[in-house]
């Protein structure tokens, strides 16, 4: 766009850049009608031959089309032209609200608009820091628990016959809650363990009625009714709980053969040695992203950088606005969810302020040490997200691309990237 752009800059502190975009009357209706023409150079409509549409016709059409796109690109050049001019680096694009301006004929475009910008970043030393091992050996009674839960997992169901329900168990049921003589919830179907007890049921006096429950036994226990009940007056209060056993079950243990099958091991010895590297590698990635976080964690409390306010703000409400869709889906009335969100205020602005100053010191980090992304990189990302979701690569690269997430993957891999750099670099003490 050739235009007479009058831009003014004023950068506040060293995090904030005020930008004050004229355009002169005529420069502006001119651009109003070259847009228009070159709708009516493509539209068909109806009494007109093409490219013949009066203007005030395509005005009434297509005016409001027309007006927003002839701002935005003024915008766009402003933007540009002010970051050039004073060799801003932003943090964010601005965010204003065309639609909410109003015109007058023969008044030009005038909007003032802010930008955020890049803090200077004196990053303190990161290279060699030290941090303690939390590293926890993997004991022989952690291995022998392991084996059990996959002996448990791998169990199977047969009916418990006259024995009746065991302590590793589970029934086929219904559970529904009572409230003096009404019923008010009832849930089919449900498989429960006698370890399970349903909401607002105390788990040893569950436990204890539930043993030995046969086929067509009533269970009845006490219950603290769940808030959730659509009657009100009986939420918090205490009532009782039913449970309609259709189906009890033991659950059989599979053999050691069947358990070394699913193992793909021939012996204990092999079981126990297969467990063991399995938890030593869970161990070890739980320590390594234990040992990351803290030294990102100690560079975000040493580094000293000032966050502009509307970018802060910005994802703030960005965190909110989570929270508050979170809580529609949830179910719950406009009134909670305002007053929710108040008390999650505060919090959501420190975690935004965290996110930002993490985000910008692991790109400072990356720019002094090299660490570049790749394409190759992002195409490997790609492929694993596609093998993840059962998806092919294009169909993920179409999708990243018009939820407009590339960006964030690409900080996503950089982040990997530098949290590994300062793993690789830190002093690892083991505690004497």
């Amino acid at each position: 766009m050739v235009s007479a752009l009058q831009v003014e800059v004023e950068k506040v502190g060293s995090s904030l850049a005020k930008v004050k975009l004229s355009v002169p009357a005529d420069e502006f209706e001119r651009e109003i009608s070259r847009g228009l023409k070159q709708v009516g150079s493509q539209v068909r409509m109806k009494g007109f031959r093409p490219g013949k549409v009066p203007l005030s016709v395509l005005k009434k059409h297509h005016g409001a089309q027309v007006l927003q796109q002839v701002r935005e690109n003024f915008l766009r050049d402003a933007y540009t032209q002010a970051v050039k001019d004073e060799s801003l680096k932003p943090l964010s694009h601005p965010k204003v609200d065309l639609e909410s301006l109003t015109d007058e004929a023969g008044q030009g475009f005038d909007v003032d608009f802010e930008i955020a910008l890049r803090p200077e970043i004196v990053l303190p030393e990161y290279k060699g820091l030290t941090i303690e091992s939390e590293l926890e050996p993997v004991m022989a009674d952690g291995i022998q628990a392991t084996i059990d839960d996959l002996r448990r997992q791998q169990s199977r169901p047969e009916p418990a016959g006259d024995a009746g329900l065991d302590e590793e168990g589970i029934v086929l049921c219904d559970v529904s809650f009572h409230h003096e003589e009404d019923s008010l919830m009832e849930r089919e179907n449900l498989r429960l363990s006698a370890k399970t007890p349903p909401p607002g049921v105390d788990a040893e006096a569950f436990e204890k009625a539930m043993l030995g429950a046969k086929d067509g036994d009533t269970i009845e226990v006490e219950a603290l009714l769940p808030d959730t009940l659509e009657k009100e007056s009986a939420r918090g209060q205490q009532g009782t709980c039913r449970i309609l056993v259709r189906e009890a079950y033991r659950m059989l243990p599979p053999t050691e053969e069947e358990l070394f099958a699913v193992a793909q091991v021939d012996s204990q010895e092999a079981l126990q040695k297969l467990v063991k590297e399995r938890m030593e590698e869970a161990h070890e990635e739980r320590e390594r992203v234990r040992v990351e976080t803290a030294l990102i964690d100690r560079l975000i409390a040493d580094t000293d950088l000032e966050l502009p306010e509307p970018i802060i703000e910005e994802q703030t409400q960005g965190r909110l606005q989570q929270l508050h869709k979170q809580l529609e889906e949830q179910g719950l009335e406009h009134d909670a969810i305002h007053a929710a969100m108040d008390e999650q205020r505060p919090t959501a602005r420190e975690e935004a302020i965290k996110g930002l100053r993490a985000l910008l010191i692991v790109e400072t980090v990356g720019e002094k040490e090299g660490l570049l992304v790749t394409n190759e990189e992002l195409e490997a990302e790609l492929a694993s997200i596609a093998e993840r979701n059962n998806a092919s690569v294009d169909e993920v690269r179409q999708y990243y691309s018009q939820q407009g997430l590339g960006q964030q993957m690409a900080i996503e891999i950089l982040e990997r990237k530098v949290r590994k750099f300062l793993h690789e670099n830190a002093d690892i003490r083991t505690p004497s």
